[in-house]
């Protein structure tokens, strides 16, 4: 299980206001919004925070099929954190490790179990093109070409589909012509998209 999201963070600055009033109260309890005060970088704080709460939920609804978003419920804590990276545990019923990396135009988060390996791939791909479809369509090439140059899995062997719950899923033929399903994570912000794997699902693919 994985959850993967990412945050343009020129867009969310066009989109978001975080210090309007009761903009944090929505979104982040008493430990988080003192994290966002307390930082160097409060703006970023926020949507680091963001990112790890987003990303939690995604492998949560694919647990439990819930697809209530309550970013309160969601609470972060971070462990480490460096200009560049961050590593932390989100709590919602259970917990889920989170890895986020930072940059100056993007910050992302991928959540795995604790209780698994946090063996993953995370690729990240600029965009041109801010509509839902084209951004979509470009995702899903970057996804089958990863399974060609990686994996050497040909494009007619690997295909993207949605579980009877809407998850997307990452279909692949291996060697010996079994059809294995990998949980696959996207997200798409602004003019920035990202697909996360967990690469120990990949093991199976290697028999011949």
């Amino acid at each position: 299980m994985i959850g993967n999201d990412i945050v343009d963070l020129a867009q969310a600055k066009r989109e978001s206001n975080w210090q309007r009033s009761g903009f944090l109260n929505k979104l982040f309890t008493a430990c988080e919004q003192q994290l966002i005060h307390t930082a160097d970088d409060p703006e970023r704080m926020v949507w680091l925070l963001w990112s790890m709460k987003e990303s939690a939920y995604k492998i949560g609804m694919r647990e439990t099929g819930k697809r209530v978003f309550a970013p309160l419920k969601l609470t972060c804590h971070i462990n480490l954190l460096s200009e560049t990276t961050a590593e932390g545990v989100v709590f919602q019923e259970k917990a889920y490790q989170t890895k986020s990396s930072i940059t100056t135009n993007y910050i992302t988060s991928v959540a795995t179990p604790v209780t698994s390996s946090p063996g993953f791939h995370q690729a990240v791909i600029p965009l041109e093109s801010a509509i839902y479809q084209s951004q979509t369509i470009r995702i899903r090439k970057e996804v089958k070409q990863y399974c060609t140059d990686t994996l050497a899995i040909p494009e007619s062997n690997s295909s993207i589909h949605k579980d009877q719950q809407g998850i997307p899923v990452l279909c692949l033929i291996n060697t010996i012509g079994e059809l294995l399903t990998i949980p696959i994570s996207i997200s798409h912000h602004g003019y920035y998209g990202s697909f996360a794997i967990c690469t120990h699902r990949l093991l199976p693919m290697y028999k011949f």
